[in-house]
């Protein structure tokens, strides 16, 4: 009975992925979507369906993880829920950086951006237009580096010490 539960199966999906055991908890995250895709609860399946890439993007299995993540933006959107959406779009990104199609990464990185600053999700958006600036430096693209930095700062809502200090050199001119 325990394996048709989908709440059951993601949970200890969560509890494979805590210990690293990514390939068990993206099956557990796989077998909780289709559990919850059988009960027609689409925004649940899609969310495990994401967490599964999750999972196998940490797994080294970034092909598997693009997959994964199909057709989630869409039903996250039909859905209303911006958030999770901006999420689902994220998650392809990082598997599209994963397979090192970095034009297609950054595309889909700003898209979430874009999504994030418009529901005032600053942190999340702070994280997206990180893995953009990550991205660019590993391309030598030092200004648009810079650029993302100085984006994800913008809209931060708890910064670390670090990102203080960077803000307090923006604001008196020493960075540009």
């Amino acid at each position: 009975m325990d394996q048709l539960n989908p709440t059951s199966l993601a949970d200890k999906g969560k509890q494979e992925y805590e210990k690293g055991k990514y390939l068990a908890a993206a099956d557990l995250f796989s077998q909780a979507a289709q559990t919850y895709a059988s009960t027609q609860d689409e925004l649940n399946a899609a969310e495990m369906k994401n967490n599964q890439s999750v999972a196998l993007l940490q797994a080294g299995n970034a092909k598997e993880a693009l997959q994964a993540t199909d057709g989630t933006e869409e039903i996250f959107q039909k859905a209303g829920d911006l958030k999770r959406q901006g999420i689902a779009i994220s998650n392809r990104a990082a598997a599209l950086e994963g397979l090192k199609k970095w034009d297609e990464a950054l595309a889909e990185y700003d898209r979430a951006a874009s999504l994030f600053e418009q529901i005032s999700e600053g942190d999340m958006h702070s994280i997206v237009r990180n893995a953009s600036a990550n991205i660019h430096l590993k391309r030598g693209r030092i200004t648009d580096t810079q650029m993302d930095v100085y984006d994800s700062l913008r809209l931060v809502k708890k910064p670390t010490l670090i990102q203080r200090f960077i803000k307090f050199l923006m604001r008196i001119g020493l960075v540009r």
